[in-house]
C-alpha cells in the first residue's frame, strides 16, 4: 500500500537542521534587518541577547521535535497545546493558521521589495515570483519541501557566514553616517528584544521542525537534528550581528543592511547576495506556508484552496515590505509568549505521558516492547477530529468522548484496570466545558472495551448505556460476568496495577440500540450500525454532519503500512459482509478500534485489504477442511502462516480460527491459552 501520505521521505540530523535553518532564515534574517532591529543595535548586550537567542532555539528545537516524535504528528495545534483543552487547540488552531499566512503576505511584499529596490522592477513581479514557486513546491507535500531544502539551504547558509566574515575583516573606512541607533517602542531593551525575536520566529519553527522530525530515519536523528538547527541559526545570527556591528551607523540607516555591506564589498558579491536574499525569501515563505496548509484537510479542492491563499497573500502584500514588518513582527512576538508558555506545558505533560507508558510497558513483563502498531509516516492516528477527544485510561480499546452541543458521548471505556485514568480524563475534560457524561455507545461486551463501564456508572449514575439486544443478555449472564471479572483480574496483574478492584457489578444496557437507530447529541447524530462477524453484539457508529465513521473488530484491525488482522470470533461470513457495508457509507474520517484514526487516503482500501485477508484466511481453511486435516492440524497450518513472536508479545489471539466439526460454516475461537486474552464470552 503506497499512498501520498505514507511516502518514504527519511530525513537525517543534518537535514532535519536544515529544514530548521531554512524556516527562520527569510527576508528579514538574511538581510540583517531583523538581527539589527532585535539584537545588533544595543552592542555588547545584543551579543548577550543572541547568544540567549542560540540556547533558546536549540531548547524549544528540541522540545518541538520531541512532542512530534512522541505523538507522531505535525497539527501545530497538538504540538503547542497540552492535552485535555480542546478550546483552547481551536484557538491555537486558528492563531497559527492566520500567523503562518500572515508570513506569506509578508514575503510576498519582501520579493516585491528586493527587485524593486534594487533593479528598479515592478513589486508586482517580485511577489508573483515567489508565490508561484512557492505554491509549486507545497502542492508537491513534503517530500518536495524536504528535496528544496536539503538542496538550497547549505548554499544560502555558506554564503551568508563567508559574506558576513568578508564584512568583519574589511576597513571600508568612514562610511560617512554617524547618526545614534534608536530601538523601537515595542522592544526597547535587550532583554525583550530578544524574547520578541524568539517568540515569533517560534511561530515559523514548529510547523517545519514537527515535520521534518516525524520524517526523521529515528528519533536520535530528529532530536539531535532540530538542535543542531537551533545551534546553527544561533550561530549564524551571531556571526551576522558581528558584521552589521562593525559600522552601527550604516547598519541603522540601511533597510537591508547586509545586502548593503555586500555591494560595498563588490558589484557581483551585492548580485550574488541578492540573489541569495530572494531564495531566503522563498524558504521562509514555504516554510510557513507549508505549516499553514497542513491544517487544509486533503481531497480533491485542496489545491484550490492553497491556490487561492497564496493568491491573496500576494495581493495584501501589495500594500509593502515596511509597514508590514514594522508592525506585524513585534505584535506576533508578544503573543508568540503564550505560544511557548503552552508549548512548554504540552512539552513537561507529553515527557510525563512517556515516562508513564515506558514504565508500564515494562510492568507487562513481556521482555520487549511492543511493535504491535507500526505508524504511517506523517500521519498520526491519534489526530481525531476537535470534537473526538481521546480519554483512553490505558491499555485496552480506546475510549473515546464525543461532544455534541446538547450532549455527550462516551464510545467505549477500556478496561476495568485502568478505569481511575479514565475517569480522571473525562473529568477533566467535562469540567472544563462545563458538561455531565449523557452516553456510553457499547462497540461490544468484550472486557478490554467495556470493563470499566461499572466505574463510569458509579461516578455518573444518570448515563444512559447504549447496545444492542445481545449485549444485553450477556451483561445479565452471570457466567459471562465472572469470565470478564477473571479477565480484569488477569490483566491487573500483567499491568501491574494494585489500586483498582476489579468488579462486573452494575454492567447493564440502558437503551436497545437497534440498527439505524439514531442517537441526537445536538447538532450532531450518531447512527447505530450493526456489524457481526466478531460478535453478535458487535456495533459501529456513523457520526453526521462531519461523516466520521467509527468501525469495529468484525471489519479488521488496522497495525500499520500493509498490516491488518482479522478478528472475526463468530463468522467469517458475516465479517465480510460487515466490512463491505461499511465501506460503502459515505465518510470522510474513518476510527478503526484499537489503531486509531485511518490515514485519509487509505480510509476505503483499508476495506479492501481487509476483505482480501479474510477471504485468504478462510481458503486455508476449506482447503484444509479438503485435504483431510484435522482441526488441529488446520490451526497448525494458520499459525506457520499468519502467527509472529510479536503478536506472542502483546499476548492477543493465541489460538487460531477453527471450523464447526461437520459443518461448512466458517467461525473462528479464541482459548484463554494466556493470562491476558480476549475470550470465551458469549459472542
Amino acid at each position: 500500500m503506497q499512498t501520498k501520505s505514507s511516502r518514504e521521505v527519511s530525513l537525517n540530523f543534518f537535514n532535519v537542521a536544515l529544514m530548521y535553518v531554512g524556516a527562520i532564515m527569510g527576508a528579514g534574517f538574511a538581510s540583517g534587518r531583523e538581527l539589527w532591529q532585535f539584537m545588533g543595535l544595543f552592542g555588547a548586550k545584543g551579543i548577550i541577547g543572541t547568544v540567549f537567542v542560540a540556547i533558546c532555539f536549540v531548547v524549544l528545537g528540541f522540545m518541538t521535535s520531541y512532542i512530534a516524535r512522541t505523538k507522531n504528528t505535525n497539527d501545530f495545534s497538538i504540538i503547542i497545546t497540552p492535552p485535555g483543552y480542546p478550546k483552547l487547540r481551536k484557538c491555537v488552531s486558528v492563531f497559527m493558521s492566520v500567523m503562518l499566512f500572515s508570513v506569506l503576505i509578508t514575503m510576498s511584499a519582501a520579493g516585491g521589495a528586493l527587485l524593486h529596490q534594487n533593479y528598479g522592477i515592478s513589486r508586482v513581479f517580485g511577489g508573483v515570483i515567489i508565490c508561484f514557486f512557492v505554491v509549486i513546491t507545497v502542492l508537491g507535500d513534503f517530500e518536495r519541501v524536504s528535496h528544496v531544502f536539503k538542496y538550497i539551504m547549505p548554499v544560502l547558509f555558506a554564503i551568508a557566514v563567508i559574506t558576513s566574515i568578508v564584512i568583519i575583516f574589511s576597513n571600508f573606512g568612514d562610511l560617512g553616517y554617524h547618526q545614534k541607533a534608536e530601538p523601537a517602542a515595542m522592544a526597547p531593551n535587550w532583554a525583550l528584544a530578544a524574547l520578541l525575536y524568539i517568540s515569533y520566529n517560534l511561530l515559523a519553527m514548529i510547523p517545519m521542525i514537527s515535520s521534518s522530525s516525524i520524517h526523521a530515519k529515528n528519533e536520535k536523528h530528529a532530536l539531535w537534528g532540530s538542535a543542531l538547527g537551533g545551534l546553527m541559526v544561533g550561530a549564524l545570527a551571531l556571526v551576522i550581528i558581528l558584521a552589521l556591528q562593525t559600522d552601527m551607523s550604516f547598519a541603522d540607516v540601511n533597510d537591508m543592511p547586509m545586502l548593503a555591506y555586500a555591494q560595498l564589498i563588490s558589484k557581483p558579491v551585492g548580485l550574488i547576495y541578492s540573489i541569495i536574499l530572494f531564495v531566503a525569501i522563498y524558504s521562509a515563505a514555504t516554510s510557513n506556508f507549508y505549516g499553514f496548509t497542513t491544517k487544509i484537510p486533503h481531497g480533491p479542492k485542496k489545491s484550490k484552496i492553497v491556490i487561492l491563499s497564496a493568491c491573496a497573500a500576494f495581493g495584501l502584500g501589495l500594500l509593502g515590505f515596511k509597514n508590514v514588518v514594522a508592525y506585524m513582527f513585534s505584535a506576533e512576538g508578544y503573543l508568540g509568549f503564550v505560544i511557548i508558555a503552552l508549548l512548554i506545558a504540552n512539552f513537561i505533560c507529553t515527557y510525563k505521558e512517556k515516562r508513564g507508558a515506558k514504565a508500564m510497558q515494562q510492568s507487562m513483563k513481556r521482555g520487549k516492547e511492543s511493535s504491535y502498531f507500526a505508524d504511517f509516516p506523517g500521519h498520526s492516528r491519534f489526530d481525531y477530529p476537535e470534537f473526538i477527544i481521546r480519554v483512553t485510561g490505558g491499555a485496552g480499546g480506546e475510549a473515546l468522548l464525543i461532544m455534541g452541543s446538547e450532549k455527550t458521548a462516551l464510545y467505549d471505556t477500556g478496561m476495568a484496570c485502568f478505569s481511575d485514568n479514565l475517569i480522571h480524563n473525562l473529568e477533566v475534560v467535562l469540567n472544563q466545558e462545563g458538561r455531565t457524561l449523557d452516553y456510553v455507545l457499547a462497540s461490544h461486551t468484550h472486557y478490554d472495551h467495556i470493563g470499566a463501564l461499572p466505574y463510569v456508572i458509579r461516578k455518573w449514575p444518570n448515563i444512559i448505556v447504549c447496545g444492542n439486544e445481545k449485549a444485553s443478555r450477556v451483561f445479565k449472564s452471570r457466567t459471562a460476568l465472572e469470565t470478564m471479572r477473571t479477565l480484569g483480574e488477569n490483566a491487573k496483574k500483567t499491568y501491574g496495577i494494585d489500586n483498582v478492584e476489579i468488579t462486573t457489578d452494575g454492567m447493564r444496557i440502558d437503551r436497545i440500540a437497534k440498527d439505524g437507530e439514531q442517537i441526537p447529541l445536538g447538532d450532531r447524530t450518531v447512527t447505530v450500525i450493526e456489524s457481526k462477524g466478531h460478535t453478535d453484539c458487535s456495533l459501529a457508529y456513523y457520526i453526521l454532519p462531519e461523516k466520521v465513521l467509527i468501525s469495529c473488530e468484525s471489519t479488521g484491525l488496522l497495525r500499520g503500512p500493509d498490516r491488518i488482522s482479522t478478528a472475526p470470533l463468530k463468522s467469517i461470513d458475516e465479517s465480510i459482509a460487515s466490512a463491505k457495508r461499511l465501506k460503502d457509507m459515505d465518510y470522510e474520517c474513518l476510527i478503526i478500534p484499537h489503531y486509531g484514526v485511518c490515514p485519509y487516503d487509505y480510509r476505503y482500501d483499508f476495506f479492501d485489504d481487509y476483505i482480501k485477508e479474510q477471504l485468504e484466511e478462510k481458503k486455508l481453511i476449506e482447503d484444509g477442511i479438503a485435504a483431510g486435516l484435522t482441526e488441529d492440524e488446520i490451526l497448525e497450518e494458520h499459525k506457520k502462516r499468519y502467527w509472529t513472536e510479536e503478536r506472542s508479545r502483546i499476548g492477543r489471539m493465541k489460538s487460531m480460527p477453527a471450523l464447526l466439526s461437520g459443518s461448512s460454516k466458517i467461525n473462528n475461537y479464541y482459548n484463554l491459552t494466556e493470562s491476558f486474552t480476549l475470550t470465551d464470552l458469549p459472542r
